[in-house]
């Protein structure tokens, strides 16, 4: 045989001279058939190891009558310098799927119609909560509990809403009703916070039952029910347009002084503008007064 031939070659050489099947020498050699073939292909791509076979291939020359250690020497050498490949196939990595230029199209169309639309709504929820902010509240009387003849507090008066009857011309006709509570403020002087924030303030205290509605700045209208002792006070910049129901019920300061008198009990005054005559902390002759009818 030729030292030309692989080792698979010279094996089934020696075993066709021998005239021996496959079959015949797997059954004599104990080597599995499928063994034996990859053994005279030279073919060792299906095992795991081409080194299993160096026993097979022992077993298999004994049969042959050749030399097993020379045997494995040569294949030991040959699978070093041939590692069998492997047969897993690693298929190629897939292109990435283009994206549609419709669809980038699409979505950038949808940005640019979304995002103005998103900041125009952002300005004007900002614009209108900073108006709200700024806009100031409307000026709401300040009812203060005087001091009754016995040394307690005398009850708070009630605002008066529209829905009630006419306000009484007499102390005969007022029909006094049940008081509502109003937190008071801290002194009849008001604080030096209330001082600074409005530059008029009225104050009115009743010596007799009487109903007031005090307009300030042309604002809404305040309408309060006071009992006798009751004061109770009103903040402007500009000035105030009062109504009274009893005239002589009622005592007027403005700023810290005192207004001329309004007129008799039962009395009538309507529409009264104050400051009298400008805006000014000194009463300029008393106002024109109406009956009580």
């Amino acid at each position: 045989m030729s030292e030309t031939q692989s080792i698979g070659q010279r094996l089934r050489a020696a075993r066709e001279e021998r005239g021996i099947t496959p079959e015949q020498a797997a059954y004599r050699s104990k080597v599995p058939l499928q063994l034996l073939y990859a053994l005279e292909s030279d073919d060792y791509r299906l095992l795991p190891d081409p080194a299993y076979l160096i026993r097979p291939l022992h077993d298999y020359a004994r049969v042959l009558g050749m030399d097993p250690l020379a045997f494995e020497e040569e294949f030991r050498q040959r699978i070093r310098r041939q590692p069998s490949p492997s047969l897993a196939v690693i298929p190629p990595p897939e292109p990435p799927s283009p994206i549609p230029w419709t669809q980038i199209l699409w979505t950038l169309g949808a940005i640019a119609v979304v995002l103005p639309l998103v900041f125009i709504t952002l300005s004007l929820v900002s614009k209108r909560m900073g108006e709200q902010a700024s806009a100031p509240p409307p000026p709401a009387p300040i009812v203060v509990p005087a001091t009754s003849p016995s040394g307690g507090p005398e009850a708070p008066a009630s605002p008066v809403t529209p829905a009630q009857p006419a306000p009484p011309t007499s102390p005969a006709q007022a029909a006094p009703t049940p008081p509502a509570a109003v937190a008071p403020p801290p002194g009849p002087a008001g604080t030096a916070a209330e001082r600074l924030a409005r530059r008029l303030l009225l104050a009115a205290t009743a010596v007799e039952p009487t109903w007031m509605r005090v307009r300030a700045d042309g604002g809404e209208e305040r309408e309060v029910l006071l009992q006798k002792g009751q004061t109770v006070r009103f903040g402007a910049e500009k000035g105030f347009v009062v109504t009274i129901g009893n005239a002589g019920g009622v005592q007027l300061t403005l700023n810290g002084e005192p207004l001329p008198s309004l007129g008799a009990s039962g009395q009538v005054v309507r529409d009264l503008a104050i400051p009298l005559g400008g805006v000014s902390s000194t009463p300029q002759g008393p106002p024109a007064a109406t009956s009580a009818h």
